[in-house]
């Protein structure tokens, strides 16, 4: 019951964090960019009981494959997969995230396997930062006038709830794979499942124009910059915690504050970055 009550808690406190920050998130396009790739599951994940070392290990190279992915479906979802011309918004909508689920997963796999030679935070870091460079410098577009979705009109309908539902279904397969195998690389690798983002993109992807859509992909080669130290110094505190003996809810609280620490951290320093980055692309 004990076990089931904490599992409960993980689940409510990530969903309440998902929908929050998603909501603040969907202001921006260039935050949402970052937000794509945000570390809630990758939090949850070291709670579970595996090797929080591990879980961060595989997390490094994964999450640089998820903003690879959306960058590249934000360009070519038009062929990604060929639709026929005939099927609806609806069908198109399924269709990508299908379509990219298992893109994700051919890619994602191979980089678990590949772990152990690839888990090294600071030379990935070094190699997502020229990337991020190397893109902002030469593509960075124009702004786009802000939005103001109000909470109700983001979240109480049907793509809201299928969002959320998202959400769930990938907690679903972390908790599912933590409880019946304790590898810290399947784990790690569940954790980086990017349901939610897959399912948002395909949605603006068939509801958008691709200018709008590309105004996230400003940003979100900058989500890995967060995302790898956050697992790297979330895990050693993790570890430290374990170490001490000091219990699942003060590891929950731990995890609790690293998520607001990242929060502030992308809603504090990404406006003021995009501004510098719009007033540079106006000169040119």
């Amino acid at each position: 019951m004990f076990e089931i009550s904490v599992a409960v808690i993980k689940l409510l406190l990530g969903t309440s964090a998902f929908v929050l920050i998603g909501w603040l998130g969907a202001r921006d396009k260039r935050i949402g960019g970052v937000l794509l790739t945000f570390p809630l599951l990758n939090g949850i994940a070291m709670l579970t009981g595996a090797d929080p070392l591990g879980v961060a290990g595989t997390n490094f190279p994964i999450v640089m494959w998820n903003s690879a992915l959306f960058l590249i479906a934000m360009y070519k979802y038009e062929c990604m997969p060929p639709m026929p011309a005939t099927w609806d918004q609806e069908a198109r909508i399924l269709g990508r995230v299908l379509f990219w689920i298992a893109l994700w997963a051919a890619g994602a796999t191979t980089l678990a396997l590949l772990r152990d030679t690839l888990s090294f935070a600071g030379w990935l870091f070094v190699v997502q930062l020229v990337f991020a460079v190397l893109y902002i410098s030469r593509w960075w577009r124009a702004p786009l006038p802000p939005s103001f979705p109000t909470f109700s009109g983001m979240w109480f309908n049907g793509r809201g709830f299928i969002r959320a539902a998202c959400f769930v279904l990938a907690f679903l397969i972390l908790f599912g794979i933590a409880y019946f195998n304790k590898d810290a690389r399947w784990v790690g690798w569940a954790s980086a499942v990017p349901l939610p983002g897959i399912f948002a993109l395909a949605t603006l992807s068939a509801t958008e124009s691709k200018e709008n859509l590309l105004s996230l992909g400003d940003a979100v080669l900058l989500g890995p910059l967060l995302v790898i130290p956050f697992n790297w110094v979330l895990s050693r505190a993790i570890m430290h915690l374990r170490i001490e003996e000091a219990g699942t809810f003060a590891e929950i609280a731990t995890v609790v504050l690293f998520w607001a620490v990242a929060a502030a951290i992308v809603f504090g320093l990404v406006p003021p970055f995009v501004r510098r980055r719009d007033r540079v692309r106006s000169k040119q």
